[in-house]
């Protein structure tokens, strides 16, 4: 039950708010306690355009006062057992099969893409800009235009002002991208951008296991991880009762559209443009990494993620300032292409893993997230097939991020210490898996929000309960809502480079964008590791 993009219902359900004389969906939804549905169900089928299942559809259209006859003709457009709607004033509204509700974000596509608009022009470097304004202005007569020389003026100091500080800031950096971690890593220290991390923790032993096939499982795992990416995306920021009204108890979620009203190919996905920016030379370059990142960033994503796209490619800020410090788990999504390239050197993975994390999100429990999901996935990949001990595991992971984040605020309640990863991983998820919890037990009890001390140890949790088979993995995770996206990609890469590409069904994998694109790049890195193997 695909969810079309900018379909005929949502455009029917938005002018029968209006017909009725409501100014809001929330007014609509407040007036009808009786309709027992969430205001989050209905913003899902009237503003994003899902088709949800037969009996949440009935009583939205019921509520909207629409008549049997029409009911029957709307629910036959999308389950099939009625003739479409094909009504001449609807038409003639512009509203139908194909029609595209918001014409405007195809519009900000084109212009953003073409080098001409003025959109493009404001993205010039700083110095592009100043030289612009410096060969123009003699050639306009300063009598009658007094207003546009003091705009033009106030333009020409701001550019020349970012040029300079453009320059101050490579000066101050000078050996920072000969690719040598260590020098990155002490210099995000010295702007306290980090914590020391790397005298903080235990090592990780990550040996190559013979007998396994590596290619398998860098395959897997990648399109593991996409895979979990689409299918938590459909139920982002729902709650459990939510994606039953919408869904009922499907055994398969649907895939998100390449883009709401976007006809044309999928956007590259943040994980294919991370693993392109680490080849073919496999060096973390945190310059090149974050702007392919930053440029991945879409409208669905995490404020967060947005915020530092903005600060990167808009504000011009350098990548070492750019990143916003929230303890979100979005990086611990995109580390996957560098847990393989550096599955066989703990220290090295650490070391660029929590560089990696401090791009978008330069925050203790951010970083102490993304290194425990990249020595997660390390360390899956080294495990022969049966010998994965669930209730070890995530004792195993706990000490490599010990000390990272603080265990307790800078006012801690008494008698009550502040969650950290290192924590639940080391004490509430073994605790939770000792007694077999069900999922809901674990969301419950772990949480499964946007924080990386709740979406990294549910994921796990979820990875766990049934480490051999992705679909009992990753379809409970992403079945509980929450931060779906980032704990689906994170579940789909666990679980992808413990069964390999072969365990994953076929029904996910023929649908996803760039399967190909994503099975290349982890046969690159996978040759890359091997090499500095």
């Amino acid at each position: 039950m695909d969810p079309p993009s900018e379909n005929i219902l949502s455009n029917l359900l938005k002018k029968r708010l209006k017909t009725l004389g409501y100014p809001s969906l929330r007014k609509f939804h407040a007036d009808r306690p009786g309709m027992r549905l969430s205001y989050e169900v209905l913003r899902q089928v009237v503003y994003i355009g899902r088709v949800p299942r037969p009996e949440t559809l009935f009583r939205i259209l019921g509520s909207m006062q629409f008549s049997s006859t029409q009911i029957r003709k709307i629910c036959g457009m999308h389950y099939g057992d009625y003739l479409p709607m094909t009504s001449p004033a609807i038409e003639k509204q512009g509203i139908g099969p194909g029609t595209e509700e918001e014409a405007l974000p195809p519009r900000q596509e084109k212009v953003r893409q073409d080098p001409d608009s003025p959109a493009a022009v404001l993205q010039e470097e700083p110095g592009e800009t100043l030289s612009r304004l410096h060969a123009a202005l003699p050639q306009i007569p300063f009598p009658g235009n007094e207003d546009f020389w003091e705009m033009a003026q106030t333009l020409a100091r701001i550019a020349e002002q970012k040029v300079h500080r453009a320059t101050a800031r490579h000066a101050e950096q000078p050996l920072l991208f000969a690719g040598e971690p260590e020098a990155i890593y002490q210099f995000l220290v010295r702007k306290n951008r980090i914590p020391p991390f790397m005298s903080r923790g235990e090592n990780l032993v990550l040996e190559v296991s013979g007998g396994i096939d590596y290619r398998e499982r860098f395959v897997g795992a990648m399109l593991g991880a996409a895979v979990g990416e689409l299918l938590g995306a459909v139920t982002q920021g729902l709650t459990p009762r939510d994606i039953r009204e919408l869904y009922g108890e499907a055994e398969e979620l649907p895939s998100m559209p390449a883009g709401r009203g976007a006809p044309g190919p999928a956007p590259v996905p943040a994980l294919l443009a991370v693993a392109r920016s680490l080849l073919p030379g496999g060096i973390l370059d945190p310059e090149r990494t974050a702007e392919a990142l930053a440029r991945s960033v879409r409208r669905e994503d995490a404020p967060s993620l947005q915020d530092f796209s903005k600060n990167l490619l808009e504000r011009g800020l350098p990548w070492y300032e750019a990143g916003e410090a929230q303890p979100d788990g979005a990086p611990a999504v995109i580390v996957l292409p560098l847990a393989l390239l550096r599955a066989g050197s703990f220290r090295r993975l650490k070391l660029e893993a929590g560089i990696l994390a401090s791009l978008s999100h330069p925050h203790p429990a951010a970083i102490a997230g993304t290194i425990a999901q990249a020595c997660a996935v390390a360390k899956v990949l080294h495990a022969p097939a049966g010998t994965l001990d669930v209730l070890s595991f995530p004792r195993a992971i706990s000490p490599v991020v010990a000390g990272v984040e603080p265990e307790r605020g800078s006012r801690p309640r008494v008698g009550r210490a502040q969650s950290s990863v290192g924590r639940k991983l080391g004490a509430e998820l073994p605790a939770l898996l000792l007694r077999r919890a069900p999922v809901y037990e674990m969301q419950e009890t772990l949480g499964n929000g946007t924080a990386a001390h709740e979406g990294i140890p549910f994921a796990l949790g979820c990875f766990l309960r049934a480490p051999g088979d992705f679909a009992e993995s990753v379809l409970p995770a992403v079945h509980h809502g929450g931060d779906a996206r980032a704990v689906g990609g994170m579940v789909g890469a666990l679980c992808g480079a413990c069964t390999g590409s072969r365990g994953i069904p076929e029904r996910f994998l023929s649908r996803l964008p760039y399967r190909q694109e994503l099975s290349d790049a982890a046969l690159e890195l996978l040759a890359l590791a091997r090499r500095e193997g």
